[in-house]
């Protein structure tokens, strides 16, 4: 499984300056790597606690350097869902 979306990797790269809406799931410590993301760039809306994860906006720049991280599991577009 590939750990970003690729049309997101693509964009962020594309758009280093830009912020883009994203969930990362992590493995870990929520805390401790809540504040390091934020350090980074990421202003988080939620805390996604069943997929132990973040919701919110992040600068291309963060996104690309955050594939890179063993403890990242996925980062993906947050985007609306729709039921049938």
């Amino acid at each position: 499984m590939q750990k970003i979306d690729p049309a997101l990797e693509a964009d962020a790269r594309a758009n280093p300056s830009a912020l883009f809406q994203i969930i990362l799931r992590i493995q870990g410590d929520m805390d401790a790597h809540q504040a390091e993301l934020e350090t980074e760039g990421f202003v988080i809306a939620r805390r996604m606690w069943l997929i132990q994860g973040f919701a919110g906006t992040a600068p291309g720049t963060a996104i690309t350097l955050w594939a890179t991280y063993d403890w990242i599991v996925s980062i993906e577009p947050d985007r609306t869902v729709q039921t049938m």
